[in-house]
């Protein structure tokens, strides 16, 4: 299994960067940030090879770029670049996810131009419960994601494995400090943890009580990197930081 970082800065990135957003085995892809089309094509990919997007939650910076990937998709099949030969199946943790797949067809006037329209399979997945295919096994739990005027968002924690490969890894989206997730990711390879909305240290305090063997802390602002980092080795040494344009073995 590889995992590519293309975006791993906090809710708005500054010039030449992303918000946090992996792409995993060339296919799945781990929310949209704000431009991942863009993203994906200037690191080598191809975003009409994509099968999977998983959005963790269904905040404004983790679907932002969702517009430009399914015109993207649309105006490939139309001008006869590709093919679109299965339906992208969109994973979301709440009622939200159909909510915004909608609104996001309307801003792109599919009904008006029906030959944009791409096949998407939307999977509603309530944070708990597994979707599993030919292909993948997603096990998840509820983060702990607060945000605004003490809203509760329906968040995410997943766990990834890739049945052709046996990899597994396990990232959390936005979260606070949540000690389930230890339990959760107990032994995995590789966790990929929020440095936002939980400190560098309780990422890694969560790492270590999970005995994984890396952590990769995510989304937070590239001016923190050198504190972050630092924070998190004094808890758990083998903390990485998330760089765009770094791809990871599990």
């Amino acid at each position: 299994m590889k995992v590519f970082f293309i975006g791993t800065s906090a809710c708005t990135p500054g010039k030449g960067e992303e918000t946090a957003s992996f792409l995993i085995n060339e296919h799945i892809l781990v929310d949209t940030g704000w431009c991942n089309v863009l993203k994906l094509k200037e690191y080598g990919f191809a975003p009409e090879k994509l099968k999977y997007l998983i959005l963790t939650h269904l905040h404004q910076d983790h679907y932002l770029g969702l517009p430009q990937l399914l015109f993207y998709l649309g105006i490939g099949k139309v001008d006869g670049t590709y093919s679109q030969d299965w339906p992208l199946t969109v994973i979301g943790p709440s009622e939200k996810l159909d909510y915004v797949l909608k609104k996001t067809e309307d801003f792109l006037q599919f009904d008006r131009f029906q030959e944009l329209t791409v096949q998407l399979h939307p999977h509603v997945l309530i944070p708990g419960k597994t979707y599993e295919d030919e292909n993948i096994r997603l096990e998840t739990i509820s983060a702990k994601h607060i945000s605004g005027v003490d809203r509760t968002e329906k968040a995410m924690v997943c766990k990834l494995t890739d049945k052709h490969s046996s990899g597994t890894v396990c990232f959390t989206g936005d979260t606070s400090y949540h000690p389930p997730i230890a339990d959760f990711a107990r032994g995995v390879p590789v966790l990929i943890h929020d440095s936002c909305h939980s400190s560098a240290a309780e990422a890694a305090a969560t790492a270590r009580d999970a005995g994984v063997a890396k952590l990769f802390l995510i989304h937070h602002p590239p001016a923190e990197n050198s504190k972050k980092l630092r924070e998190a080795r004094a808890v758990f040494p083998a903390s990485f930081l998330a760089e765009a344009g770094q791809s990871v073995e599990v």
